[in-house]
């Protein structure tokens, strides 16, 4: 598929707000996959096809999951909104014909992070969470340290705002995430 037929296909699958955070994402992604000197191609489709399953319901994203044998852990099965990321890679490869695993892995990952994050991985992440349209204490933060050649320092801050938003809703940190930000602490701790 074209990168048009992506889109118009997107108009149909989401919101109108969704999909502007998509394009928007997928932007981003690309502009800090100039910055990073990654791939621009995948990061913005990383970018716009992240939320794909976003507008399903937990109950859908649940069916869809087990209807496909995807593998389900016991906090996804708590909380299924988790499987947004996980069913959206299944939909990128299946609807839009993504079979490049880096893209399907960022997009799987997107939302929780993971141990071994590639740069791609980083980048969907801050793009989904810093991109232009999102606006909350500390995103103006991220999005300067990003584009400011500091990748894991604004990756730490966007982890540590989505830690403290899952904590303070009392529900089950993902293994992944709990990984992921042992890793970038480690990376950061590295370099200082």
């Amino acid at each position: 598929m074209t990168k048009n037929e992506i889109k118009q296909k997107l108009i149909e699958k989401l919101t109108p707000k969704l999909y502007r955070h998509s394009i928007a994402t997928g932007e981003m992604a690309e502009n800090l996959a100039r910055l990073y000197n990654a791939d621009k191609e995948k990061a913005y489709l990383a970018g716009i096809l992240h939320d794909v399953a976003k507008a399903m319901e937990k109950k859908e994203l649940f069916v869809y999951a087990k209807s496909r044998n995807i593998k389900i852990d016991d906090i996804q099965s708590e909380q299924p909104g988790l499987l947004h990321g996980i069913v959206a890679s299944h939909i990128a490869r299946n609807e839009f014909g993504i079979i490049d695993d880096d893209i399907l892995h960022a997009i799987e990952i997107h939302s929780t992070g993971s141990k071994n994050m590639s740069i791609l991985d980083k980048i969907l992440y801050l793009s989904d969470s810093a991109e232009p349209n999102r606006n909350y204490d500390g995103v103006e933060m991220i999005r300067d340290l990003a584009f400011h050649g500091e990748l894991d320092k604004a990756l730490i801050i966007a982890m540590k705002i989505k830690l403290i938003f899952v904590l303070e809703k009392e529900i089950m940190l993902h293994l992944d995430s709990i990984e992921a930000w042992n890793e970038t602490v480690i990376t950061l701790k590295k370099v200082t």
